[in-house]
Protein backbone atom coordinates (compact mmCIF):
# COMPACT_ATOMS: atom_id res chain seq x y z
CA UNK A 1 0.00 0.00 0.00
CA UNK A 2 1.12 3.72 -0.71
CA UNK A 3 0.36 6.89 0.52
CA UNK A 4 0.38 9.63 -2.43
CA UNK A 5 0.68 13.00 -2.07
CA UNK A 6 -1.88 15.38 -2.98
CA UNK A 7 -0.80 18.63 -3.59
CA UNK A 8 2.58 19.64 -3.45
CA UNK A 9 2.40 22.86 -1.63
CA UNK A 10 -0.07 22.41 0.74
CA UNK A 11 1.98 19.34 1.66
CA UNK A 12 4.97 20.99 2.25
CA UNK A 13 3.46 23.62 4.66
CA UNK A 14 1.67 21.59 6.46
CA UNK A 15 5.04 19.38 7.42
CA UNK A 16 6.59 22.38 8.26
CA UNK A 17 4.02 23.53 10.75
CA UNK A 18 3.80 20.32 12.37
CA UNK A 19 6.79 19.92 12.91
CA UNK A 20 7.62 23.87 13.90
CA UNK A 21 5.10 22.85 16.34
CA UNK A 22 5.57 19.38 17.61
CA UNK A 23 9.79 21.14 18.30
CA UNK A 24 8.07 23.69 20.45
CA UNK A 25 5.39 21.63 22.22
CA UNK A 26 8.35 18.84 23.37
CA UNK A 27 10.97 21.98 24.34
CA UNK A 28 8.30 23.44 26.64
CA UNK A 29 7.51 19.90 27.97
CA UNK A 30 11.35 19.68 29.08
CA UNK A 31 11.49 23.24 30.47
CA UNK A 32 8.16 23.16 31.88
CA UNK A 33 7.75 19.57 33.34
CA UNK A 34 4.57 19.86 31.15
CA UNK A 35 3.56 16.01 30.12
CA UNK A 36 0.74 17.25 27.96
CA UNK A 37 3.05 19.07 25.96
CA UNK A 38 5.09 16.32 25.22
CA UNK A 39 2.45 14.31 23.79
CA UNK A 40 1.19 16.87 22.02
CA UNK A 41 4.60 17.20 20.27
CA UNK A 42 4.98 13.31 19.61
CA UNK A 43 1.98 13.85 17.90
CA UNK A 44 2.46 16.91 15.65
CA UNK A 45 6.61 15.38 14.84
CA UNK A 46 4.46 12.37 13.65
CA UNK A 47 2.29 14.05 11.54
CA UNK A 48 5.14 16.21 10.21
CA UNK A 49 7.31 13.41 9.57
CA UNK A 50 4.51 12.00 7.53
CA UNK A 51 4.06 14.59 5.13
CA UNK A 52 7.57 15.51 4.42
CA UNK A 53 7.65 11.98 3.30
CA UNK A 54 4.53 11.96 0.65
CA UNK A 55 6.08 15.48 -0.43
CA UNK A 56 7.22 15.88 -4.34
CA UNK A 57 4.88 13.42 -5.44
CA UNK A 58 6.27 10.48 -4.13
CA UNK A 59 4.88 7.41 -2.68
CA UNK A 60 5.96 6.34 0.41
CA UNK A 61 5.92 2.57 1.70
CA UNK A 62 3.29 2.20 3.97
CA UNK A 63 6.38 0.65 6.70
CA UNK A 64 7.52 3.59 7.06
CA UNK A 65 4.70 5.52 8.25
CA UNK A 66 3.28 2.37 10.18
CA UNK A 67 6.83 2.38 11.87
CA UNK A 68 6.38 5.32 12.94
CA UNK A 69 3.08 5.09 14.66
CA UNK A 70 3.80 2.09 16.43
CA UNK A 71 6.37 4.05 18.13
CA UNK A 72 3.92 6.43 19.28
CA UNK A 73 1.78 3.74 20.27
CA UNK A 74 4.47 2.60 22.14
CA UNK A 75 5.49 5.52 23.99
CA UNK A 76 1.08 5.43 24.76
CA UNK A 77 1.61 1.77 26.16
CA UNK A 78 4.88 2.60 28.95
CA UNK A 79 2.26 5.15 30.48
CA UNK A 80 -1.18 3.35 30.48
CA UNK A 81 0.48 0.30 31.82
CA UNK A 82 2.17 2.71 34.70
CA UNK A 83 -1.07 3.81 35.55
CA UNK A 84 -3.02 1.13 36.86
CA UNK A 85 -6.07 2.88 37.04
CA UNK A 86 -6.48 3.53 33.12
CA UNK A 87 -9.60 0.83 32.02
CA UNK A 88 -11.29 3.25 29.03
CA UNK A 89 -10.76 5.96 26.93
CA UNK A 90 -13.55 8.31 26.52
CA UNK A 91 -13.16 10.51 23.29
CA UNK A 92 -14.50 14.20 24.30
CA UNK A 93 -16.47 16.78 22.06
CA UNK A 94 -14.82 19.53 21.04
CA UNK A 95 -15.75 22.86 20.17
CA UNK A 96 -15.88 23.83 15.76
CA UNK A 97 -12.86 25.00 14.38
CA UNK A 98 -14.44 28.41 13.69
CA UNK A 99 -16.20 28.88 16.96
CA UNK A 100 -15.38 32.14 17.85
CA UNK A 101 -14.03 31.62 21.80
CA UNK A 102 -11.70 33.43 23.87
CA UNK A 103 -8.07 33.09 24.01
CA UNK A 104 -8.03 31.44 27.22
CA UNK A 105 -10.71 28.74 25.73
CA UNK A 106 -8.68 27.75 22.62
CA UNK A 107 -7.72 24.11 24.08
CA UNK A 108 -11.72 23.23 23.76
CA UNK A 109 -11.30 23.26 20.47
CA UNK A 110 -8.69 19.97 20.60
CA UNK A 111 -9.91 16.39 20.54
CA UNK A 112 -8.91 14.82 23.44
CA UNK A 113 -8.89 11.52 25.01
CA UNK A 114 -9.51 10.77 28.90
CA UNK A 115 -8.21 7.63 29.88
CA UNK A 116 -9.39 6.55 33.32
CA UNK A 117 -11.68 4.30 34.87
CA UNK A 118 -14.43 6.42 36.03
CA UNK A 119 -16.11 9.13 34.47
CA UNK A 120 -19.39 11.40 35.21
CA UNK A 121 -20.27 11.12 31.49
CA UNK A 122 -18.89 15.29 31.21
CA UNK A 123 -15.35 15.91 31.36
CA UNK A 124 -13.96 18.75 33.59
CA UNK A 125 -13.75 22.43 31.56
CA UNK A 126 -11.53 23.97 33.69
CA UNK A 127 -9.17 21.00 33.32
CA UNK A 128 -9.41 21.20 29.36
CA UNK A 129 -8.90 24.68 29.76
CA UNK A 130 -6.02 24.87 32.17
CA UNK A 131 -4.25 21.98 29.25
CA UNK A 132 -3.97 19.59 31.80
CA UNK A 133 -2.61 16.32 32.04
CA UNK A 134 -3.59 14.73 35.63
CA UNK A 135 -7.70 15.52 35.94
CA UNK A 136 -8.08 17.28 39.19
CA UNK A 137 -11.65 15.44 40.55
CA UNK A 138 -10.86 12.12 39.54
CA UNK A 139 -7.97 9.70 38.86
CA UNK A 140 -7.65 9.83 35.14
CA UNK A 141 -5.01 11.86 32.48
CA UNK A 142 -5.93 13.57 28.97
CA UNK A 143 -4.35 12.95 26.14
CA UNK A 144 -4.35 14.01 22.47
CA UNK A 145 -6.04 11.19 19.91
CA UNK A 146 -4.10 9.90 18.31
CA UNK A 147 -6.32 9.91 15.09
CA UNK A 148 -6.84 13.87 15.50
CA UNK A 149 -4.59 14.90 12.90
CA UNK A 150 -5.49 12.21 10.68
CA UNK A 151 -9.31 13.46 11.47
CA UNK A 152 -8.03 17.13 10.91
CA UNK A 153 -7.22 16.08 7.13
CA UNK A 154 -10.14 14.31 6.54
CA UNK A 155 -11.99 17.60 7.02
CA UNK A 156 -9.06 19.48 4.99
CA UNK A 157 -9.54 16.82 1.81
CA UNK A 158 -13.68 17.04 2.41
CA UNK A 159 -13.65 20.64 2.92
CA UNK A 160 -16.40 19.87 5.67
CA UNK A 161 -16.31 20.88 9.67
CA UNK A 162 -17.58 17.34 11.00
CA UNK A 163 -19.50 18.80 13.55
CA UNK A 164 -21.84 20.55 11.21
CA UNK A 165 -23.21 17.97 8.86
CA UNK A 166 -25.76 15.18 10.28
CA UNK A 167 -24.41 12.06 11.64
CA UNK A 168 -25.62 9.77 8.68
CA UNK A 169 -23.69 11.58 5.73
CA UNK A 170 -20.38 11.47 8.21
CA UNK A 171 -21.14 7.74 8.10
CA UNK A 172 -20.83 8.04 4.17
CA UNK A 173 -17.76 10.51 3.87
CA UNK A 174 -15.48 8.85 6.10
CA UNK A 175 -15.21 5.78 3.89
CA UNK A 176 -15.14 7.26 1.04
CA UNK A 177 -11.98 9.79 2.39
CA UNK A 178 -10.57 6.84 4.36
CA UNK A 179 -10.34 4.42 1.14
CA UNK A 180 -10.50 6.74 -1.96
CA UNK A 181 -8.57 9.77 -1.09
CA UNK A 182 -6.07 9.09 1.40
CA UNK A 183 -5.84 5.70 1.28
CA UNK A 184 -5.34 4.22 4.47
CA UNK A 185 -7.70 1.49 4.38
CA UNK A 186 -8.61 -0.73 1.81
CA UNK A 187 -12.69 -0.76 2.96
CA UNK A 188 -14.03 1.21 5.54
CA UNK A 189 -17.52 1.18 5.82
CA UNK A 190 -19.64 2.78 8.95
CA UNK A 191 -23.51 2.43 9.86
CA UNK A 192 -25.41 4.25 12.58
CA UNK A 193 -26.83 1.72 15.52
CA UNK A 194 -28.79 2.17 18.58
CA UNK A 195 -26.31 5.04 20.48
CA UNK A 196 -23.71 4.37 18.43
CA UNK A 197 -22.09 3.60 15.21
CA UNK A 198 -20.62 0.30 13.75
CA UNK A 199 -17.41 0.02 11.74
CA UNK A 200 -15.90 -2.25 10.04
CA UNK A 201 -12.42 -1.82 7.79
CA UNK A 202 -10.09 -4.34 6.34
CA UNK A 203 -6.67 -3.09 4.72
CA UNK A 204 -5.17 -0.61 7.37
CA UNK A 205 -2.39 1.02 6.68
CA UNK A 206 -1.10 0.41 10.32
CA UNK A 207 -0.17 -2.75 10.08
CA UNK A 208 2.01 -3.82 12.90
CA UNK A 209 -0.52 -2.30 15.30
CA UNK A 210 -2.90 -5.45 14.50
CA UNK A 211 -0.39 -8.47 15.37
CA UNK A 212 -2.35 -11.21 17.22
CA UNK A 213 -1.54 -9.76 20.26
CA UNK A 214 -2.13 -6.32 20.21
CA UNK A 215 -0.57 -3.62 22.37
CA UNK A 216 -3.05 -2.47 25.57
CA UNK A 217 -2.84 1.35 23.84
CA UNK A 218 -4.34 -0.05 20.96
CA UNK A 219 -6.73 -1.89 21.98
CA UNK A 220 -8.11 0.97 24.37
CA UNK A 221 -7.84 3.82 21.76
CA UNK A 222 -8.06 1.91 18.81
CA UNK A 223 -5.46 2.16 15.92
CA UNK A 224 -4.97 5.94 13.91
CA UNK A 225 -8.19 5.30 11.85
CA UNK A 226 -10.54 4.35 14.11
CA UNK A 227 -8.90 6.97 16.63
CA UNK A 228 -9.60 9.43 13.99
CA UNK A 229 -13.25 7.99 13.63
CA UNK A 230 -13.81 8.52 17.56
CA UNK A 231 -12.82 11.86 17.09
CA UNK A 232 -15.04 12.47 14.29
CA UNK A 233 -18.28 11.17 16.01
CA UNK A 234 -17.70 12.88 18.91
CA UNK A 235 -17.06 16.23 17.52
CA UNK A 236 -20.09 15.20 14.67
CA UNK A 237 -22.54 14.47 17.68
CA UNK A 238 -21.43 16.72 20.77
CA UNK A 239 -21.25 13.87 22.77
CA UNK A 240 -18.44 11.88 24.67
CA UNK A 241 -17.41 8.36 22.38
CA UNK A 242 -15.86 5.10 23.62
CA UNK A 243 -14.90 2.06 21.78
CA UNK A 244 -17.38 -0.48 23.36
CA UNK A 245 -15.95 -3.35 21.62
CA UNK A 246 -13.19 -3.85 19.17
CA UNK A 247 -12.12 -7.10 17.02
CA UNK A 248 -9.17 -7.18 15.76
CA UNK A 249 -8.51 -9.59 12.10
CA UNK A 250 -4.53 -9.54 11.87
CA UNK A 251 -5.09 -11.72 8.91
CA UNK A 252 -6.32 -8.83 6.87
CA UNK A 253 -4.65 -5.84 8.58
CA UNK A 254 -9.02 -5.74 9.99
CA UNK A 255 -10.79 -3.95 12.73
CA UNK A 256 -14.42 -4.34 13.58
CA UNK A 257 -15.72 -1.62 16.28
CA UNK A 258 -18.69 -0.45 17.94
CA UNK A 259 -18.54 3.70 19.46
CA UNK A 260 -21.04 4.01 22.00
CA UNK A 261 -22.17 6.91 23.16
CA UNK A 262 -22.21 8.09 26.69
CA UNK A 263 -25.25 10.25 27.77
CA UNK A 264 -23.85 13.17 30.16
Amino acid sequence: MSYPRKSKGSLNGLASFFFVAGVLFLVASFLYELQIAAFIGLGFTFWGAIFTLTRRGKYVESSLLDSTAKSAYSTLDRMINDLKYITQAYYIPSYPQDANLPDYLKNLKDPLVFLSDVFSGKASAEDIVAGKFLASKSPGVFITSPGSGLMVQMERHLQLDFSKIPLHELCTLLPQCSSEILNITKTLDMKAVDNGVALKATGILYESLYKPKAMRSVTLLGCPVVSAVACALAKNTGKTVVIQKQEIFPSNVGVDVLFSFVQG
